[in-house]
């Protein structure tokens, strides 16, 4: 009979594993949902923001509250998903259409496999127990495997073809979106940036001469040099000024309350000018003259530097580049995509040179005159900074996947046999629970690290940088998360047994990794109870929030920031991560079909957490257009690719030759398919108006295949087939694919369409069409540095009157400066103005 513990390395704990992941976190996800309703009502500016905030035009505000006394529950089921692409952005409706694709694919998935293949796995033979008998690991007879190759080939394909429809439907959507006629009339719309253009072409003379008849007007990118760092210095001694003289108010304010007891009817001007000013108060009060002294040293580091960057300015420092940028407005949206398309002066630099719908606010202005050596050199080096940081990260990353087996690792290992003594829930806790919990909270400040990287990397746009730090952080996401982790966790339950029987290694390795799958049982168990009630709850920045509110921001600006501040949508952290829980999901689908049901169940809660923040809390602060949904889409394929090579490999192991051989030959066909489908679709992702505006060429093209020109389909379908090069496929071939395109594209086109003009739908409406003077139009497309003023600064109003004579001594010096819609009262609170529209320091962002 064997000691204690000494049974577990024969029995599996995957059962006892989950449901030590399941109580906890579930447990936890009903305290943090029954949390997040107890706190609600009083916490709106953080768990409904959107519903009142003046940071939200009022059209886009979603419904807070109902007549009928309706909660606002009702609303969040009520309203549909479309409601956040007419009031919040394309991008915050496509990511929860991606959530729901996961979730639909994973489903199909399940629909396949769990008839078939979970009665194969329990009935196969071998000798496993508990979850682990209904997967791969319990096949025993190679002949059983036919039936992985089956359903493999009806799983990758109709995936595959599901993906390939859903990058069709986004080319419809995002052209639905971005060729709107009430958006075609904005600036932005119609200007194009280039980067690398050459000396001659910055020169307005000959803008129609490198640019074409309809380029309209352009913004040279001027060389600031350190006019930017400049600027920010002004700025951040301006605040530190700011902070000064409140402290200053403050102290007056609290020995006159103490001391000199200030009547209620000395309101008097002569009662007035008998109270010390801030630079005589250094003599009234000694404990202000260390404020005095601060106040003095940021006034002349303010007074400074603006005559610094004054000087920067008219000394003609800020010089073109000889490798500069350009920002060039066309007459016509389709007049700047078809420039878009055409016109390129480096078309062999590997970075992309051109970008449309650049927003100013986007642009990362250190970033474009830049010389092509030097940008290419900058992402050379913080690609090589990524690639290095997710392999170094493979040392802790192996460390939690041993966790998972811990229990095979403490039999075997000698100096580990202390671990079989911990009671059974301890060591269920710690095989089940913590190492998912770890990976999530390791994994959350990785695309923080990437997207720093990414930004000094040579993009020139802040969109730009998120779709890189979202190719980084799903690398980081495939390696680590999923393969680092599945062959640490399965090699480590293999280890003893390799180094005492080399030659069986594989047998092994086919037997233990697909009980790596538990790992994945219980992190999805995680992110579906804990992690989705606690992105709704979300403690951590409720925490720093209030301890920002009340307790370290004291000026009104800073306080005003934090009311007026919204979450943003990180999405090159989002998507990663839920493109590679479908990778999970899809690679572990023929070995461990259960992942996918928990994949459902976990993704579903996510989704519903995602949609009540996209609807109630998140602003839209990085607008890639669609373009992360792009990416992510082709990314998912790589789900398919390593779904094949595990099987492929574990054939081998098992020395399943003729079985493994048909799964190499179904990766090639993918892996063709796959390569065939972007050649002949990237051009309509790149290129979204073609079939718009492309109608110049109709007549020669009905001349050259002899058709009527009069015959709008028939030529619409031989323009597609020339622009998607499907000649060689032949006529009949040809223009069924011609047709299958315009028929998944359109359909989509069409919905959106729909949705956006529907009459509670103003995301498109005139009042949101902004009319630029013309001093607005010069510097549209102007560096901020070149424009930007000294901060207007911000104090209360006090009873003694002190804020009107700081305001008047920095007025001496330049500084504009007002006490409006914020004041001290008598017990030193500072109270401000809640409505935006009476806060001095507020604007709305023309979006142009």
């Amino acid at each position: 009979m064997s000691g204690y513990g000494g049974h577990r390395s024969d029995e599996s704990k995957s059962g006892a594993s989950i449901l030590a992941a399941f109580i906890p976190t579930f447990t936890t996800a009903i305290v943090y949902i029954a949390i997040f309703v107890l706190i609600r009502p009083k916490s709106q500016k953080f768990y409904a923001p959107r519903t009142f905030l003046g940071t939200i035009p009022e059209k886009d505000r979603t419904p807070g509250s109902r007549a009928s006394g309706k909660s606002w529950f009702h609303d969040f089921r009520s309203l549909p998903d479309h409601f956040v692409l007419q009031h919040n952005s394309l991008d915050a409706f496509l990511y929860l259409r991606f959530l729901k694709f996961i979730i639909a694919l994973c489903f199909f998935g399940g629909c396949i496999t769990w008839p078939i293949l979970i009665p194969i796995h329990a009935t196969g033979g071998g000798r496993s127990s508990q979850l682990d008998r209904f997967s791969f690991s319990n096949i025993a007879r190679n002949d059983y495997l036919w039936a992985h190759i089956a359903v493999s080939f009806v799983l990758f394909g109709g995936t595959f073809c599901l993906i390939v429809r859903e990058r069709l439907q986004l080319i419809g959507a995002r052209q639905a979106y971005l060729l709107d006629e009430a958006r075609a009339r904005r600036l932005s719309s119609r200007t194009v940036l280039f980067l690398h253009v050459p000396q001659g072409a910055l020169d307005p003379g000959n803008l129609k001469e490198y640019f074409g008849q309809d380029a309209e007007q352009s913004w040279p990118v001027e060389d600031c040099r350190n006019l930017d760092d400049l600027v920010e210095k002004r700025k951040a001694a301006a605040f530190n000024l700011e902070r000064s003289q409140l402290d200053l108010i403050r102290a007056t304010s609290k020995h006159f309350r103490r001391g000199q007891q200030v009547q209620e009817a000395a309101t008097s001007a002569e009662e007035e000018a008998l109270l010390p000013g801030p630079k005589a108060l250094q003599k009234v009060l000694p404990l202000t003259r260390s404020i005095h002294d601060k106040i003095k040293r940021s006034l002349a580091t303010v007074v400074e530097t603006s005559e610094n960057i004054d000087n920067r300015r008219t000394t003609g420092n800020n010089n073109l580049s000889r490798h500069s940028a350009i920002f060039v407005s066309f007459k016509t949206q389709a007049a700047a995509h078809t420039a878009y398309e055409e016109i390129s002066f480096k078309p062999n630099l590997p970075n992309h040179t051109r970008f449309l719908n650049v927003q100013p606010k986007e642009v990362l202005w250190k970033n474009l005159a830049m010389p092509p050596e030097a940008r290419v050199s900058k992402a050379s080096l913080a690609l090589s900074s990524a690639v290095a940081f997710i392999i170094f990260y493979s040392i802790p990353s192996g460390l939690i996947g041993t966790l998972s087996n811990v229990s095979y690792l403490a039999e075997k290992v000698k100096w580990l046999r202390w671990l079989e003594d911990l009671p059974d829930w301890v060591l269920a806790l710690l095989t089940g629970l913590v190492p998912p919990a770890l990976v999530s909270w390791l994994q959350s400040y990785v695309p923080k690290l990437f997207r720093h990287i990414a930004k000094l990397s040579g993009e020139p746009t802040i969109p730009q940088a998120e779709l890189k730090t979202q190719a980084w952080t799903f690398a980081f996401q495939i390696i680590q998360v999923f393969l680092v982790t599945t062959f640490s966790s399965g090699a480590a339950a293999v280890a003893k047994k390799t180094i005492n029987d080399p030659m069986g290694t594989p047998a092994l390795l086919a037997e233990a990794l697909p009980k790596a799958s538990n790992f994945y049982l219980t992190y999805f168990t995680l992110q579906g109870t804990a992690g989705a009630a606690d992105n709704i709850l979300n403690y951590s920045d409720l925490l720093e929030y209030w301890f920002f509110r009340y307790v370290w921001h004291k000026t009104p600006r800073d306080q005003f920031g934090d009311h007026a501040q919204m979450k943003g949508t990180p999405w090159g952290s989002w998507y990663p991560k839920f493109t590679n829980l479908f990778v999970i999901a899809i690679a572990y689908a023929c070995i461990a079909p259960l992942l996918l049901g928990f994949a459902v169940v976990g993704i579903s809660l996510q989704y519903l957490a995602y949609r009540y923040s996209l609807l109630y809390v998140r602003q839209t602060k990085v607008d890639t257009r669609g373009e992360n949904y792009q990416r992510a889409l082709k990314q998912m394929v790589t789900g398919i690719y390593l779904a094949q090579l595990v099987l492929i490999g574990l054939f081998g192991a098992r020395k399943a030759g003729k079985q493994a051989t048909v799964m190499t030959a179904q990766l090639v066909i993918t892996a063709i398919l796959n390569a065939a489908v972007d050649l002949k679709v990237r051009p309509l992702e790149l290129y979204l108006g073609r079939d718009k505006w492309y109608t110049d060429e109709a007549p020669l093209i009905a001349q050259v295949e002899g058709i009527d020109q009069d015959d709008e389909e028939q030529v619409h379908v031989s323009q597609h087939i020339r622009r998607l090069g499907l000649q060689p496929l032949g006529k009949n071939i040809s223009s069924w694919l011609s047709n299958f395109l315009d028929a998944a594209i359109g359909s989509s086109r069409d919905r959106i369409n729909t949705w956006m003009h529907e009459p509670r739908s103003r995301h498109f409406d005139d009042a949101e069409q902004v009319e630029l003077s013309n001093d607005e139009l010069e510097k549209a497309y102007e560096n901020p540095a070149l424009t930007a003023k000294t901060p207007k600064l911000w104090v209360p109003k006090d009873r003694l009157g002190i804020s009107k004579q700081i305001i008047e001594e920095n007025k001496e010096v330049g500084i504009q400066t007002t006490d409006d819609g914020a004041e001290i009262d008598d017990k030193g609170r500072l109270h401000w103005e809640r409505d935006f529209e009476k806060v001095p320091i507020f604007s709305q962002p023309k979006i142009i």
